[in-house]
């Protein structure tokens, strides 16, 4: 081994690691837990951004017609969330996440 050369030692390595770790995991945010009271407060520009994340979480083309337009039905029919203001509640299954507004498993909307 060289003199001048320092390899860190191994807890040094793991601290680094779980830093990084946790420093990535803070700025994950899940758009599937967030209720359908939650969805319906927002502004309409947000509720096209956590549609957007909501369709790229499940690995889905956020820029086809169908997938965009089907999200949007399905919400505003699980949530009861219609037009372009924020609302103070869903309209329905306020407390449930939207994720649950899907057949995620289908391959029709």
């Amino acid at each position: 081994m060289n003199a001048f050369q320092r390899t860190p030692s191994r807890s040094a390595l793991v601290l680094l690691l779980a830093l990084g770790a946790s420093g990535t995991l803070a700025g994950c945010s899940d758009p599937g837990a967030i209720t359908c009271d939650e969805y319906a407060a927002q502004p309409y520009s947000e509720r096209k951004k956590t549609e957007k994340a909501l369709l790229e979480a499940h690995n889905l083309e956020t820029l086809n017609l169908n997938n965009t337009l089907g999200l949007q039905t399905a919400l505003s029919n699980f949530c009861g969330v219609y037009g372009f203001q924020g609302m103070d509640k869903a309209r329905s299954n306020g407390s449930k996440p939207i994720d649950t507004a899907v057949n995620w498993a289908s391959n029709k909307w």
